[in-house]
């Protein structure tokens, strides 16, 4: 099993290093740009030129719309084991903006960040020491109530208050603290369990109630089969959570699950968890419409035959739930795109358990490592649903790190949180126009959606949308600057519907 040789090498290097140097973290005024980020293959974008060393993460800062993406990586600066990197263009170029010293192997860090927050929190496990970091203003701490972690998990709620829940490499203890001051000072311990592991903590987007799951419960460090428990803490006052309801186990023991995470707003609630073992991983969630109080039967959303679907990242967003995933088909040559994808998904709350038809949205095959660097999904929280992805592929012999991002598509704007009833396609305003005018349109359900643009003899001049989309009302921005004068046709074809309008350009 691929974790297990992970968790193995983790812990060889866990237990035959002495951390004895005090970690620092610097930021970077004014940002650094960083040299080899223009490397681009279709909508792929390079954000580093190397392998991570552990498990990269990221955020989307709604305060100054920047991408935030935090990299174990000793390669990228010297003397450096994470590098911070921002980018204000949805991916197209990235600036080094701080970094974390002494150069040491970092197998996970987590950020945290909530719609209109000016915090962005990195949180770092160098050996079994957690660090809690705030990229913009260098507030740089240790976490010092324990430093004998094996793993954790980071979350931030609508007061900024952060929260760690960890556990514990001695004793299988799982615990967490709240900070009102940016990881400053903590509060007092609160005990989860004595017998559990890798503990997941989700807050809800309404509200400021958390879903947290754990394995348990667990003897000694075998995990693999564990059941993964399941438990509500909401945020009574700044920092502190009380229990909500009880402590229960939708999902038994005696299968192999490599990977689970909840994922929680307002009622509506999931647990994503991976079954099986290599040559046969299946992804799998269970769903809940009572806010995680109880849930339904396992639905599988990515099984495909000779494949295996594992590395997920999930995550809320204004209509539902957002995933990527890693398919892999275990081929015995290079990855290609054909054998190696990230796949994204998703399910609305309407119909939790319904996932659309999963959509390919990787250029660089994705690679699996010991290393453990699972991707990462980035939600913006805007009103246009969109969201980006982070994860390692392969540029011919080469492992690098890529940005993808949903709503890559220029000119193309969500135009509202409804979902319509029907296809349609607007006349495009204003009409005449000159040079630009916007086009809007409605789909009502999942699926490739095409844009076109033609000219008077049916030639296509300009594709504005060609792409997987959700459903919702869409504008689109047609800049016809480098056309000359005349009558245009836009048709809009999606699943059976077609439908073409007339425009008049006069210049």
């Amino acid at each position: 099993m691929k974790w297990i040789i992970f968790s193995f090498l983790v812990t060889l290097y866990l237990n035959s290093n002495i951390y004895t140097q005090q970690a620092t973290a610097e930021i970077y005024d004014p940002p650094r740009p960083y040299h080899g980020q223009f490397d681009v293959w279709g909508t792929d974008y390079l954000v580093t030129n190397t392998e991570p060393l552990g498990r990269p993460s990221g955020v989307y800062r709604t305060t100054n719309n920047t991408i935030y993406v935090a990299v174990p990586d000793t390669n990228l600066t010297a003397g450096r084991c994470v590098v911070i990197f921002a980018s204000s263009n949805n991916g197209a170029s990235w600036v080094s903006t701080g970094s974390v010293s002494p150069a040491l192997v970092v197998p996970k860090v987590k950020m945290v960040c909530r719609p209109g927050s000016d915090s962005v929190y990195c949180f770092i496990l160098i050996g079994t020491i957690v660090y809690s970091w705030n990229v913009i203003t260098n507030n740089f701490n240790q976490f010092t109530a324990y430093t004998n972690i094996r793993d954790f998990d980071a979350a931030m709620t609508s007061t900024n208050s952060i929260y760690l829940i960890y556990d514990l490499v001695t004793n299988n203890e799982i615990r967490w603290h709240g900070s009102t001051n940016g990881g400053v000072a903590w509060g007092g311990t609160i005990f989860l369990t004595s017998a559990g592991a890798h503990p997941t903590m989700y807050f809800s987007g309404l509200g400021d109630t958390a879903v947290i799951n754990y394995k348990g419960p667990i003897a000694g460090t075998d995990t693999l089969t564990s059941a993964i428990r399941n438990v509500r803490y909401r945020e009574s006052v700044p920092g502190t959570l009380v229990i909500v309801g009880s402590f229960t186990t939708p999902i038994a023991a005696g299968t192999a699950r490599d990977q689970f995470m909840g994922v929680r707003n307002g009622l509506n609630a999931w647990i994503f968890f991976t079954t099986g073992v290599t040559g046969g991983i299946d992804f799998n969630c269970i769903s809940s419409i009572d806010g995680g109080t109880t849930y339904g039967t396992p639905v599988t959303i990515g099984s495909m035959p000779g494949r295996d679907e594992y590395w997920f990242d999930a995550k809320h967003y204004n209509s539902g739930v957002d995933i990527i995933y890693y398919s892999d088909s275990l081929q015995g040559g290079p990855p290609t795109n054909s054998s190696d994808r990230m796949y994204n998904t998703y399910a609305l709350y309407s119909t939790p358990t319904t996932f659309s038809t999963p959509a390919q949205f990787s250029e660089h095959p994705p690679s699996w490592s010991a290393r453990g660097y699972i991707p990462t999904l980035i939600e913006y929280y805007d009103a246009g649903s969109d969201a980006g992805a982070i994860w390692v592929g392969f540029d011919a012999a080469n492992k690098k790190l890529y940005f993808d991002r949903y709503s890559a598509v220029t000119g193309i704007s969500h135009t509202g949180n409804d979902i319509p009833n029907v296809f349609s396609l607007s006349q495009n305003y204003p009409n005449p126009f000159n040079p630009s005018t916007k086009i809007d349109f409605s789909i009502p359900k999942a699926g490739l959606v095409m844009l076109k643009v033609y000219d008077m003899l049916g030639r296509e001049v300009e594709s504005l949308v060609n792409k997987e989309m959700k459903p919702g009302f869409y504008s689109a921005a047609f800049d016809a600057s480098k056309y000359a004068t005349g009558i245009y046709f836009y048709k809009l074809v999606s699943g059976g519907f077609i439908e073409t309008k007339k425009m008049i350009l006069v210049k």
